[in-house]
């Protein structure tokens, strides 16, 4: 008796479902890939584009609220805005030194002050910084110094306003300040150093709100000083995926209450 053994191969319907059920299982799992990572992409980009406004919110609303002059509204140059905005920027002074004695009478011919530096209150004063006297109302710029720390002689920009006495009966003291801003220019957001026209860091890029900053009104449209400033900073990071993937916006919204005020002027 002859055994014969027939071996029987795939058919081409039985190939072409095959190919077809792999493909789509290969297109499913490539898609699931995919959208992972856009999604992953957009996770990472919202939380960067999040997190830098948050950064940059909380450092401002610090400073605003420990300013001690009235912030005023400024352009993306500087320059100062009337009104109640909105605006680029925000411009305020920071105090940086004292109180220091001032250990001389002066009058008002007089664009030079003579103090005692007090130990541990502040840096040394330079040029470009403010020197406040708020019991006579006198601010001016700084633009020499000279001499030690118990003999320590400021020269101003203008003579002084009115005349300082009784520095040897009475504790006359001053202030040392230094002007700053934020401000929004071409998309990134900078914190300036005014009185050193050079200094300046970026706190945060791909800002899309080009005018952030403004000052409070009552419902009668008059400022209202209770209130400091107003920040709505929105921020986004579209350059962050490969895919050019844009991550949502972000929008911060705050008011900065009044604590203290040690300048008059600005």
């Amino acid at each position: 008796m002859k055994l014969s053994t027939r071996i029987r191969g795939y058919t081409l319907v039985e190939l072409g479902i095959s190919s077809a059920v792999f493909s789509t299982i290969g297109l499913t799992l490539c898609s699931l890939v995919n959208t992972t990572a856009i999604l992953g992409a957009k996770n990472t980009a919202t939380n960067t584009a999040h997190q830098q406004a948050r950064t940059a919110m909380v450092q401002m609303l610090q400073d605003l609220h420990s300013a001690i002059s009235l912030p005023y509204l400024v352009d993306d140059s500087g320059n100062a805005i009337a009104g109640a905005g909105p605006a680029p920027g925000i411009a305020f002074q920071q105090w940086a030194g004292g109180p220091h004695k001032i250990n001389a009478d002066a009058t008002t011919s007089d664009n030079q002050i003579t103090l005692t530096l007090t130990p541990g209150a502040g840096p040394t004063p330079s040029v470009g910084q403010r020197l406040i006297v708020p019991t006579h109302q006198i601010e001016d710029d700084i633009t020499a110094v000279s001499g030690n720390a118990s003999n320590f002689t400021v020269t101003l920009a203008h003579a002084l306003p009115v005349a300082i006495s009784g520095t040897s009966t009475y504790t006359i003291t001053c202030f040392i300040s230094n002007r700053c801003s934020y401000t929004v220019a071409n998309g990134a957001l900078e914190w300036r150093g005014i009185a050193a026209k050079k200094s300046f860091s970026v706190l945060g890029t791909d800002i899309t709100s080009p005018n952030p900053f403004s000052t409070p009104v009552t419902p009668a449209g008059a400022l209202y000083y209770r209130f400091v400033s107003a920040i709505n900073l929105s921020t986004a990071d579209p350059q962050y995926s490969n895919r050019n993937f844009k991550a949502a916006n972000i929008f911060l919204n705050g008011q900065v209450p009044m604590k203290a005020r040690l300048a008059t002027y600005q």
